[in-house]
């Protein structure tokens, strides 16, 4: 069988031309887009048009050996079609995801229509201290419409009924992993993959986090149900990287955004009205949420909070902005004292975490 020939920013434009994807003549511009440990991903403009063209790594760019399957870039594709049409179903406004250009089935690439020139992730604008709450209640309403609106759907339902992707990048390398450098708190963590492994409700995007919002910016104000700060305009949020979506929990997805948001109030730590945004961001993004569910997950969703938690950084893929390590020690106390002591309730969790911080 012949390898899969791996795309990079040289040769992309060989690529495209010998499978039909742009004219023979046309002119091709790429870098890569970094941000991501699972993917070569390049933006190419095309004579004036312009692709994110993504491939899968066989193996992940961490430190830990972390394989996976590469043909989960199918999934991905798969993925965001299915999300546009629940988006199209559901009448969600202020969420995009992109559309999917072309499907390379023999070299497993998938290429994508571009965010608006100039799009920054809300990651960035996390850890910059610019905190817009509107985002959060933006991006809660979204997923709990997303959840409620898929639910019902059993076409999807057998779509992504498939377990790999879930179990070869979240539970493999975030919750067994963990649970092997934290005896301690073993019992509870696989109690939590017993749970999380038992529940198949919803479609499940897997890596509902701030690094994959696009915030793409434009000319004029939106009202007070927009998702900018005051002085700016947006065209919305775009939705990116799907290759974890599968049927499973939704308390998942809400537990990966309140992780990222409440870590996001660590890196703050030393500003403390940042700090206390982030915090408020995540409260806003879990009461939007709520509010778009018929169903109540937040003792399933704190549990899974805590074990991503610590997952961040003791897994295989730990966040890069903390680095101190009296700061990971605290989000190790935070997570590990949660699982010992079964908290529930998301107000529980956020005092402890605020109660084990720094003085």
């Amino acid at each position: 069988m012949t390898a899969p020939s791996s795309i990079d920013a040289e040769g992309i434009g060989d690529y495209l031309r010998g499978r039909d994807v742009v004219p023979a003549d046309a002119t091709v511009r790429a870098a890569p887009l970094g941000g991501g440990v699972s993917n070569t991903v390049l933006r190419v403009t095309v004579d004036g048009d312009c692709l994110v063209v993504k491939q899968p790594l066989a193996n992940l760019a961490v430190e830990d050996d972390w394989p996976a399957d590469v043909g989960r870039v199918h999934n991905e594709a798969a993925a965001a079609r299915a999300y546009r049409d629940v988006i199209d179903r559901a009448s969600i406004p202020d969420v995009r995801v992109p559309a999917v250009r072309f499907e390379d089935e023999t070299d497993h690439v998938v290429g994508f229509e571009c965010a608006p020139e100039g799009a920054r992730t809300w990651k960035q604008h996390l850890l910059e201290g610019a905190v817009d709450a509107r985002i959060a209640r933006t991006l809660g309403r979204f997923l709990g419409a997303s959840h409620r609106t898929a639910a019902g759907d059993e076409r999807l339902r057998e779509r992504f009924a498939t377990e790999a992707p879930f179990r070869q990048l979240r539970l493999d390398p975030y919750h067994r992993t963990v649970a092997r450098r934290h005896p301690e708190v073993a019992p509870a963590i696989e109690r939590e993959i017993e749970r999380i492994e038992g529940v198949a409700r919803t479609l499940v995007h897997g890596d509902f986090s701030p690094k994959n919002v696009l915030v793409a910016e434009a000319e004029g104000r939106r009202g007070d149900e927009g998702i900018t700060a005051d002085g700016a305009g947006t065209t919305g949020c775009w939705l990116l990287d799907f290759e974890v979506a599968h049927w499973g929990d939704p308390a998942f997805d809400a537990a990966f955004m309140l992780n990222h948001l409440l870590l996001k109030s660590v890196h703050n730590a030393g500003d403390e009205a940042a700090r206390t945004a982030c915090v408020d961001a995540a409260r806003e993004f879990w009461t939007a949420y709520v509010e778009a569910v018929p169903w109540t997950l937040e003792p399933a969703t704190v549990r899974e909070l805590a074990v991503l938690m610590l997952a961040r950084i003791d897994g295989k893929s730990p966040v890069e902005y903390l680095t101190d390590p009296a700061t990971k020690e605290w989000v190790r106390s935070v997570a590990t004292t949660a699982l010992e002591r079964d908290v529930t309730g998301l107000e529980e969790y956020v005092a402890l975490l605020e109660e084990r911080g720094p003085a």
